[in-house]
């Protein structure tokens, strides 16, 4: 390909047409370097002189300023997190009977699943006196559970009738005081009554039991 550079003059004036001059802007003053200093390329020379020790200033540090002017930097201890205690589990019961209508019935006793022949013939002529079958009600072996408190047996149970045979109030540490009467706690009514093993051959207390079931009925 045909070289398109070229320095002749004729050529040149084909494509410049208008005339070019050159004007020396004085405005603008461009100063020589003042004592330039010669660059020499760095070599790898091993240098075995010792030099003398440059002595630096020695700053007097006021107390409350940085000599530096540097701002300080504080290091922010670890984040520590925050522990959140899980629930506890609830509690689960192993009861016999249904629960339909909310009646909870206590019994304690550590060598029968629910008392003596006498004391479940008992139970027997209650539940059946209050038309209650057993669907009805749930039956909850106490010692089974010692140490359970009202509130515990309230949450799974929610009764709306609690009949304890043989726990006392201590035991459910309710702040409350019996006194032979129904006793209406939040929303359960409570009766509480001796062991029904005791209970059977106590004529006095089973006489005011039943005056008790007579107004739950």
């Amino acid at each position: 390909m045909e070289n398109q550079v070229t320095n002749n003059a004729n050529a040149l004036r084909l494509f410049f047409t208008e005339e070019v001059f050159l004007v020396k802007d004085e405005s603008v003053e461009i100063l020589p370097l003042r004592n330039p200093e010669p660059v020499f390329a760095v070599e790898n020379v091993s240098v075995t002189e010792e030099k003398e020790p440059v002595l630096k200033p020695e700053i007097t540090q006021i107390p409350g300023i940085n000599p530096t002017n540097a701002p300080k930097v504080y290091t922010q201890g670890p984040e520590i997190p925050h522990i959140v205690a899980e629930p506890a589990p609830e509690k689960t019961f192993k009861f016999l009977g249904g629960n339909k209508k909310s009646v909870l019935i206590l019994v304690n006793d550590n060598q029968n699943d629910v008392s003596t022949e006498q004391g479940r013939e008992l139970l027997r002529k209650i539940v059946k006196a209050v038309d209650l079958g057993t669907p009805d009600f749930a039956i909850l072996n106490y010692a089974n559970y010692s140490g359970t408190d009202y509130a515990e047996l309230h949450r799974f149970f929610k009764p709306a009738i609690m009949l304890s045979f043989g726990v006392e109030i201590a035991d459910l540490r309710l702040n409350l005081t019996w006194q032979n009467e129904i006793i209406v706690h939040e929303t359960t009514r409570i009766i509480f009554a001796p062991n029904l093993h005791h209970l059977d051959s106590d004529l006095t207390a089973k006489k005011t039991l039943w005056g008790h079931l007579q107004k739950i009925k």
